[in-house]
């Protein structure tokens, strides 16, 4: 698991981890990490990792091979929200988002498909998007543009990997009560005016949690969805409808 030491990618480490899987998770946030893992105990593992360096994903791999002995699921779920009106969006800022959530996914496709492939049998690579992906908003053109490009990478790439049995999709959270959006809310005027605006956007008013939006990553993992690929799957209270 690529970026699971907070939010939704800790809680769908947790989930994994109850339906018997064996982990590696690996982030930026090293400490982060580690606390995920000594929290899940046996057969987990924690290992620092940079997406935006091809080398770190590169050796993430290959060290979570040789601990797990094959791979045959990856996630992504790092990630990076930056905020502002495009007349005024720094240069600096869009290609560190684009860095952190396009490259990123591209760094750990190229160097983990290869290990499932290895590993014989299928698998399941998914990918994290946003419901921004499908439908943007005033201030969030660049992290709209992001998580479109990876929306667009993972149709392609499930093309491409259906050959091999493997099955490749995204998951497309909507408002989710995380850290993650801070900077969405505070272009959205605070925590009292987002909470009012997802009230009224959301059909099922409010914001939903991690723990609600992780089974969809396991599912997508499970022989459970062996007939599913080239998808996205919204969690987002039916703001997409």
């Amino acid at each position: 698991m690529i970026g699971a030491a907070t939010g939704i990618g800790r809680a769908t480490a947790l989930d994994f981890h109850q339906n018997g899987a064996s982990l590696v998770i690996a982030d930026i946030n090293k400490s982060g990490a580690d606390a995920v893992a000594n929290e899940l105990g046996e057969n987990v593992s924690s290992i620092y990792c940079d997406v935006g360096s091809e080398e770190s994903v590169a050796e993430v791999v290959k060290e979570a091979e040789a601990r797990l002995g094959e791979i045959n699921t990856i996630v992504v779920f790092a990630g990076q929200m930056k905020t502002g009106e495009i007349k005024s969006f720094a240069a600096a800022d869009w290609d560190s988002l684009f860095q952190v959530n396009v490259r990123g996914t591209f760094f750990v496709a190229k160097h983990g498909l290869p290990a499932i492939i290895k590993a014989g049998g299928g698998g399941s690579f998914i990918t994290t998007s946003s419901l921004a992906g499908l439908r943007g908003a005033a201030g969030m053109a660049a992290y709209a543009s992001a998580k479109g490009a990876v929306l667009a990478f993972t149709t392609a790439l499930a093309q491409e990997m259906a050959p091999h049995n493997i099955r490749v999709n995204s998951v497309l959270p909507g408002w989710i009560d995380t850290p993650f959006n801070e900077s969405a809310i505070k272009l959205m005027g605070g925590a009292e005016k987002h909470q009012s605006i997802v009230e009224r956007l959301v059909p099922l008013g409010r914001q939903g949690t991690p723990d609600e939006v992780a089974p969809i990553y396991t599912f997508l993992a499970s022989e459970e969805s062996r007939y599913i690929t080239a998808k996205q799957m919204m969690v987002d209270g039916g703001m997409a409808h």
